[in-house]
């Protein structure tokens, strides 16, 4: 039963006993039974993860032959690539579970402000303790939404209103403690789509205002359908065409030893930065008439990130799809190879084109990507300078110091980690278009390792003072200890964070250097004249730190 604003009074559980008439006098009876365990009246009997395996198929059986309202599809697909070892760390998953993974696909009412064309993905994963604990949920695709964190997790209000209807309703069913099912988390799911778990004043407007935030995306998808330049770049039926692969790579994946014969065409161009063949020509004149095509719809565009000014979000314009098909069929192929850890599993990214030119974005500040691998490939365009600076991984002793400097090539793509810092350097004539895939591994982002450098708690100290051309003006507390802001650097917004106090080199957390500490001098004192005519710098106020977060 619902109350008058939709949340549920008590949750649906499956039904075991059907009746129907039939024509005549007779009736239809029909008996679906879960397994064994799960009518067994012993009190705490403990199950096994067989049972628990037993009981989840046995579930979504159930949802499949008995579809509730707003379920289009439900299927188990066993134990995920990577799990949460007891040690907190990401690892493969070398058995058939625990966890499980089911893939649930539903719809909202065309009505509702979060109805799409083709549905909403969700990913829930069943841990040894189900069904004593509940799903955990994750919507596997771009969703503008209030009470969604940002894995497109749902929030703990969730979980413990879960549980307490769950509990509400446990004396109905004969069981001896609370039990979870994902027809009954389906249920909730829907009405947390719909209305704030948390009604109040405040939460209710900013539901409104990511609720108007995701219709003005999915009009700008639907208006941008019929005014496309290339419909097959949007066909996500047919999915993504082996002519958009270069040629080497469309030969490796359809070799008999695919991830041998894809190891033979990546290069390794630099210590963990790869370089491999990906589009064809064809492919990236294609995309950037797009690009140009959109341009000139007038048509909302969004900042790629928080860093680049120039491009456009393809997730954004109903490219999302197509992005998918290519990260399963090649790109999760890649990361797994290049980095089995954060590349082990690819479940979600953030698809997007960034421009430099004149007049537009010269270049981009040294910095790290919200990503756990990055994929960037060169559309073209003709233009000289813009080069790809790469220098360590954040966290570690050689976080600023130089490695590598790329000369993109058109079509070709470089893989690297998200947390490896680097910086596209200044364009010097013409006109660049790269095509950006920022991927994520949930399993990985819920690892120890991964909070804890997200977090700070692990981070090394700096062998040695930084090099030059790996300093970050946007990033950087010391950055003017060692140079002055370009023309380019003054119209950037400044979040220094890096390196945190306890991870400076010893000659500046010493003093060492005799120059001073750079928390102390305010920019903001000294025009641009002065900054490019002096070398020393007045008192100031101390600088916020801030985690770089693209």
């Amino acid at each position: 039963s619902q109350s008058t604003k939709g949340m549920p009074r008590r949750l649906t559980h499956e039904q075991l006993f059907h009746l129907r008439a039939t024509s005549g006098s007779s009736v239809a009876t029909l008996i679906r039974l879960p397994p064994p365990i799960a009518l067994d009246p012993t009190p705490h009997r403990p199950w096994t993860m067989v049972d628990r395996a037993e009981y989840i198929a046995w579930e979504v059986h159930q949802l499949c032959e008995q579809r509730p309202a707003g379920l289009l599809s439900a299927q188990l697909l066993g134990a995920p690539r990577m799990r949460i070892g007891e040690d907190g760390e990401a690892c493969e998953c070398t058995d058939e579970g625990p966890p499980w993974e089911v893939a649930l696909h539903i719809t909202r009412p065309k009505e509702d402000g979060y109805y799409m064309r083709g549905g909403i993905k969700v990913r829930a994963l069943l841990d040894e303790s189900y069904p004593y604990s509940p799903p955990e949920l994750n919507v596997m695709q771009i969703i503008h939404h209030f009470f969604l964190d940002n894995e497109n997790g749902f929030p703990h209000a969730f979980y413990a209103m879960l549980a307490d209807l769950i509990a509400e309703s446990t004396p109905c069913l004969g069981v001896d403690e609370p039990r979870f099912s994902l027809r009954s988390t389906l249920q909730l799911l829907h009405y947390a789509l719909a209305s704030p778990l948390h009604p109040c004043e405040g939460c209710d407007a900013q539901f409104e205002v990511h609720k108007m935030m995701q219709r003005s995306r999915i009009a700008t998808i639907d208006a941008y359908a019929s005014l496309c330049k290339t419909p097959a770049l949007f066909d996500a039926e047919t999915g993504w065409r082996e002519s958009w692969l270069h040629p080497l790579l469309r030969e490796a994946l359809h070799a008999a030893d695919a991830p041998l014969a894809l190891s033979a065409i990546i290069d390794e161009v630099a210590e963990e930065v790869f370089s491999f063949p990906l589009l064809s020509d064809d492919f990236c004149a294609a995309l950037l008439s797009e690009l140009d095509a959109y341009a000139a719809s007038g048509l909302p565009t969004s900042r790629p990130n928080s860093m680049n000014k120039y491009g456009l979000i393809l997730n954004e314009i109903g490219m999302e799809q197509m992005f998918d098909s290519l990260v399963e069929r090649c790109l999760a192929h890649v990361a797994r190879l290049c980095f089995p850890l954060e590349g082990g599993s690819i479940d979600r990214h953030h698809t997007f084109i960034v421009e430099y030119a004149a007049g537009k974005d010269l270049g981009l500040d040294m910095h790290t990507d919200n990503s756990d691998v990055t994929f960037n490939v060169c559309l073209g365009r003709e233009f000289t300078g813009a080069g790809l600076t790469f220098c360590g991984d954040m966290g570690r002793p050689a976080h600023r110091h130089f490695t590598y400097c790329h000369k993109h090539v058109k079509g070709r793509c470089l893989v690297h980690l998200g947390r490896r810092r680097h910086g596209a350097d200044d364009i010097a004539t013409g006109e660049r278009a790269n095509l950006i895939v920022w991927c994520h591994n949930l399993t990985y982002r819920s690892s120890k390792s991964y909070l804890d450098l997200r977090h700070q708690r692990k981070y090394a100290r700096e062998a040695a003072p930084p090099d030059k051309e790996c300093l970050s003006y946007t990033h950087d507390k010391d950055f003017l200890l060692y140079k002055l802001p370009s023309v380019q650097h003054r119209k950037m917004v400044r979040r220094a964070w890096c390196p945190p106090v306890f991870a400076r080199h010893l000659e500046d957390a010493t003093d060492g250097s005799g120059q001073g500490d750079e928390d102390e001098l305010d920019e903001e004192d000294y025009s641009l004249e002065d900054v490019r005519h002096s070398s020393s710098w007045g008192k100031g106020t101390r600088k916020r730190a801030w985690w770089g977060r693209r």
